[in-house]
């Protein structure tokens, strides 16, 4: 019988969580949560956590690890914000009793090795093909597509928590709306099912945890950053673990949702805090805070991110059955000291609350348990719901659960403000505490997000949806660059909610240096993404951009906005909603050209001497870049050194130019000196020979 009954607990877990549709992954299948300012990037299925809990997700030092990321905004030069997501199952003093019969209350080891049961990934509409200069930047859609989908996207796993016997079911929403496009919404089932193997290991009676009941709390931390970039601009290199950033939280009431029980949300949040041993500043300061840049004052850091419950309850996602009283707490602890450097039994209490630091602390400095001149390792802000008295009952089929929804998001001040801000503060016009007053401003733009991720969740996720972005091709050509966009069927320009055709317009941007906004390779420049071109008519669906340099890299997003008359009861009714910029935004470079001319002797070398140094007077986004210009159709490049040694050789073909990266043949960069391009072999484009020509020009590194 003990078997039959284990068969009757798991197939009744499967069956609470299977939706009918099919198309999970059972082989780790990477998920990206990218429609809007958010990407999240799911890939680590096995070992430490698997999905649900997570640990240095994004890794650190002077050449960080690309592992699961958080980018926010997306698009942003190392916008890195996650560390990892925690949540330490915290028993109370009778424990639990485990699949060998041993009682336990904190189980030693206690990081989850195996692989997640299943990911799946489902969106709305499938991600628009991306294609430059016939090279396509996105793969085949993999997973499943469902246009009644109320979300744009909603990723799900599900894991083993094998120490504690759950199974957690997690659901993560994402909408392309510009005015939710600054959150995810978290949905979590933690269930009580005993297992300590996923299916896929073929576990026996002698895998799970005996019937029992349980009584715990459970802690979740999103341990979050503001910026990646502005460590590197102020330190020339990454950090460890949030070392400069501080956490805290606050409360508020809802200010778009009525008539509920929980009328006020909780806020945790994290931001971005003076570093030590910098080195100061122009204007004198030695307070980073923000981290402007040194050499514009523009705020990299002023992102405030943080997380927020939305709903709590047991074995419901019921609204009316919310529990109000929750969250219990909202503890501080570290990374460093408390995750890695302890093993004492009080720690369980330090993630419930119930220790000396208590149960809602604000920040360290403010508790007075950090110098200001301090520093600490890895914030971590924990939303803790509990205590649950959870049964696990195989003769009634009995699987407690915890139902949770988090929203998680970024606020800040604007872009135009960051830069006026850093600006006067770099320029002495305004002192530390000012600048810093400012950054702190952006927990009102925080909690508006988070308020309207409550707002979605209390209306079932029902958000107005503008329409999906197009398809684009962008194609590099002479003395111009050629988009073009289309939807794959009529069904695009249509409201997925009414069915009615409400498209209004076609926008394109482009972004001109670097792929990412506030790259150190775009010399300070400032450049961004800017709208372009708009147009009415929705059968034009090519754009030619003239407005452009040669050799200079141009990155493009096309966009859709509809007519705003489906939006009725939307945050703003009769708004235009746009479709998401970074969906379908181009990551590589179209370079306009000049067809190759019918002679050779007017060969040139630009710049000449070229000044690695000299930044923004070179190529934007490429200090190394060198162009050989005003070249035959079609000719033999080679580089020589003042003395005779030949470092590199280009057959070339077609255009009137060729970019040189100063890396010789056998990639190693080029030093300073003077050089010769020999240019043979050349030919007109109805095949006449021509001359040779030899140009001289000179790099200083």
């Amino acid at each position: 019988m003990g078997r039959l009954k284990i068969l009757i607990v798991v197939g009744f877990t499967m069956m609470f969580f299977e939706n009918g549709m099919g198309g999970k992954s059972y082989t780790g299948t990477p998920m990206f949560i990218d429609v809007n300012a958010i990407n999240l990037v799911m890939k680590k299925i096995n070992g430490e956590g698997q999905f649900t809990t997570q640990y240095s997700w994004m890794l650190t030092g002077a050449n960080p690890e690309q592992t699961e990321i958080f980018y926010y905004p997306q698009g942003q030069w190392h916008s890195q914000m996650l560390y990892q997501i925690f949540n330490p199952i915290c028993p109370d003093d009778s424990g639990f009793v485990n699949h060998l019969g041993e009682r336990k209350i904190i189980p030693t080891p206690f990081v989850s090795n195996g692989k997640n049961v299943y990911s799946w990934e489902i969106r709305r509409y499938r991600p628009p093909n991306v294609v430059v200069d016939g090279i396509r930047q996105n793969r085949d859609y993999i997973w499943d597509i469902d246009p009644s989908l109320k979300s744009d996207i909603v990723a799900m796993w599900e894991d083993i928590i094998p120490f504690w016997g759950f199974r957690t079911h997690i659901e993560v929403y994402a909408f392309s709306n510009p005015n939710h496009d600054s959150y995810i919404i978290w949905k979590a089932t933690y269930k009580f099912t005993g297992e300590t193997k996923p299916p896929i290991e073929d576990p026996d009676s002698s895998d799970f945890f005996p019937d029992q009941k349980i009584r715990l709390w459970w802690p979740l931390s999103f341990s979050l950053g503001p910026s990646k970039a502005g460590e590197y601009a102020v330190r020339g290199g990454f950090s460890y673990e949030g070392e400069d950033d501080l956490d805290s939280w606050f409360a508020r009431r809802s200010e778009l949702v009525k008539n509920r029980k929980r009328d006020t949300l909780k806020v945790a949040y994290y931001w971005d805090y003076k570093s030590q041993g910098i080195k100061p500043y122009k204007n004198g300061s030695v307070d980073d805070t923000g981290d402007p840049d040194r050499v514009s004052g523009h705020l990299i850091s002023p992102q405030i991110p943080g997380f927020a419950l939305l709903f709590a309850a047991k074995n419901s996602f019921n609204i009316e059955d919310d529990d109000v009283s929750q969250p219990y707490s909202m503890p501080h602890a570290t990374i460093v000291k408390d995750l890695w450097g302890r093993r004492d039994f009080g720690l369980r209490d330090t993630y419930i609350g119930d220790d000396q630091r208590g149960k809602f602390p604000l920040d360290p400095i403010t508790e007075g348990w950090m110098d200001p001149n301090g520093f600490q390792k890895g914030p971590m802000r924990f939303i803790t719901i509990g205590p649950y008295e959870l049964e696990k009952n195989s003769e009634e089929g009995r699987c407690d659960s915890i139902c949770a929804v988090y929203a998680i998001g970024v606020g800040s001040i604007s872009w135009e403000l960051a830069d006026t801000i850093g600006a006067r503060w770099l320029r002495g016009e305004i002192s530390d505490e000012e600048k810093n007053a400012w950054i702190m401003t952006g927990k009102d733009s925080l909690f508006k997000v988070l308020d309207r991720a409550y707002w979605a969740w209390n209306r079932g996720l029902d958000v107005p949806d503008p329409p999906p972005p197009p398809d684009i091709e962008v194609r590099s050509d002479a003395d111009r660059i050629v988009v073009k966009w289309s939807y794959p069927d009529e069904s695009y320009f249509k409201d997925p909610d009414t069915g009615i055709d409400d498209w209004y317009a076609w926008r394109v941007y482009r972004k001109k240096g670097a792929a990412w906004v506030l790259d150190p390779a775009d010399n300070h420049t400032s450049e961004n993404w800017e709208l372009i071109y708009e147009t009415f008519d929705r059968n034009e669906t090519v754009f030619i951009d003239t407005n452009v340099t040669r050799g200079v890299s141009y990155y493009y997003a096309v966009t859709a906005v509809d007519d705003g008359t489906q939006n009725t009861d939307g945050l703003f009714p009769g708004q235009r909603l746009e479709s998401s910029r970074y969906v379908n935004r181009t990551g590589i470079p179209a370079i306009p050209f000049k067809a190759g001319l019918d002679r050779s002797d007017m060969v040139r070398v630009v710049p000449n001497p070229c000044t690695v140094s000299a930044g923004a007077l070179g190529f934007p986004g490429d200090r190394d870049r060198i162009l050989f210009a005003n070249l035959p159709y079609k000719c033999k490049l080679q580089i020589f050194t003042e003395d005779g040694g030949i470092i590199k050789t280009i057959e070339h073909f077609g255009t009137d130019q060729e970019v040189w990266n100063q890396r010789t043949d056998d990639n190693q960069y080029v030093t300073s000196g003077i050089y010769i391009l020999v240019v043979t072999a050349a030919e007109s484009l109805d095949g006449e020979k021509l001359p040779d020509q030899f140009v001289k020009f000179v790099i200083v590194r």
